[in-house]
């Protein structure tokens, strides 16, 4: 397993920044290019919404104006990644160049969002995503690369973090989601200096399932220990950040929507609290 491909969906916010250098030095430890994903708006997706009273003037100057506006912020992401490659000593490669790793390469696609981010993510190693605009990490197009591309994400935090991968805590409940994010997350566990397995549950704790992980990474190399939480009536994903914020973690590694989105976003659930509160790397796989 081999991390290659590394997507980075940004919109020319400031917050860009944080999620590239981390990014970045993701695709600088594992030798990868570093795509960073610009998703044009198509201004005559909204003429629908205008009404039948516009006139033909107001709509083009409308549609100039978002045409404008896009490319206003294509070109605040292009100057954003460059400027955090070259800090970073990775250097950006032309369209259609001769491949080079590690690298960066920007890229600019007209559509919506979530569809753009889907399409792209589907062949891509990882796709990192920064807080979204609502509160909670990458908005609507993090599901759009988890669960309609069924590929793996890493939430990077509000501020840049490097390395990332060195001491990993891994949330354990057996379900098949954690499961797809532990296969996932084989390249960091590999190249990790200490792994921690992390059973949150109640008082009744069976040691069992955490130390069948233990076996499986033992295989790829990797000595995990586990630790057994009683979560008492605390939320899980509360208790799972936590913990891994307590042993000093650098990357948590978790199963996402191991419920129904609907369920989670009504009553709450482990991928709501992380998305909205992580203060640390999070690689998730649904």
């Amino acid at each position: 397993m081999s991390v290659r491909k590394i997507l980075v969906p940004l919109a020319g916010r400031p917050e860009d920044d944080e999620v590239l250098a981390t990014a970045l030095s993701v695709a600088a430890d594992f030798e990868a290019q570093l795509v960073g994903l610009f998703a044009r708006p198509d201004p005559s997706e909204a003429l629908p919404y205008l009404g039948d009273g516009v006139s033909g003037q107001v709509i083009e100057d409308l549609m100039q104006a978002a045409r404008e506006g896009a490319d206003q912020a294509s070109g605040r992401v292009r100057a954003a990644l460059e400027k955090a490659a070259a800090a970073k000593g990775i250097p950006v490669a032309a369209k259609g160049a001769e491949p080079q790793l590690p690298s960066a390469r920007f890229l600019d696609v007209t559509g919506r969002r979530d569809e753009v981010v889907a399409a792209h993510s589907r062949l891509s190693d990882l796709i990192v995503f920064g807080e979204g605009t609502t509160g909670s990490a990458g908005g609507s197009a993090l599901e759009a690369a988890m669960m309609s591309a069924g590929r793996p994400v890493l939430i990077a935090p509000k501020k840049s973090w490097s390395p990332v991968g060195g001491t990993v805590a891994i949330g354990w409940d057996e379900s098949a989601e954690a499961a797809r994010a532990v296969t996932a997350a084989i390249p960091f566990l590999e190249r990790a200096k200490s792994v921690t397995i992390l059973c949150i549950g109640g008082k009744e704790l069976d040691p069992g399932p955490g130390s069948t992980l233990a076996d499986y990474l033992a295989l790829h190399g990797v000595i995990a220990d586990v630790h057994l939480v009683d979560a008492q009536t605390r939320a899980h994903g509360e208790v799972l950040l936590e913990q891994a914020e307590k042993s000093k973690t650098d990357l948590l590694v978790m199963g996402g929507y191991s419920h129904s989105r609907l369920r989670e976003f009504i009553i709450g659930g482990a991928t709501q609290h992380i998305r909205s509160h992580a203060t640390i790397p999070v690689l998730m796989a649904h």
